[in-house]
């Protein structure tokens, strides 16, 4: 068990010696690092619009498949990845800006029903 311990310690001892030490370190400021997370999360964001069911059933009436779509995103440039996650941000949700259909059938069902009670 000696010898063992006798070549480990060799072995070490070589490699300190052979081996160089070199490592760089560097400071980055709180606003790249904030830049570089944003830019990862508005990628992810955009990946997973875009693998979304409606998504995809959309491309495909377009003509244009899913794999396609994943191919065009990821060769898309940081700028144009940020500028379309502010667009997903902006868009209504459900694509309907035509709430008031809605509204007007709740309008309507409440005055019947006012009117039943009566």
């Amino acid at each position: 068990m000696k010898l063992f311990y006798k070549l480990i310690s060799q072995i070490l001892i070589a490699s300190m010696i052979l081996l160089p030490f070199s490592a760089q370190a560097g400071v980055i400021g709180t606003d790249q690092a904030v830049a570089s997370a944003q830019d990862l999360a508005n990628r992810a964001k955009v990946n997973d619009f875009i693998s979304r069911g409606d998504v995809i059933k959309k491309f495909e009436a377009l003509g244009l498949n899913a794999a396609t779509a994943q191919e065009r995103v990821n060769a898309m440039t940081q700028e144009e990845i940020n500028r379309i996650a502010g667009q997903i941000d902006t868009l209504p949700a459900g694509a309907m800006s035509n709430w008031w259909i809605g509204a007007t059938v709740i309008v309507i069902a409440m005055l019947l029903w006012w009117a039943y009670m009566r």
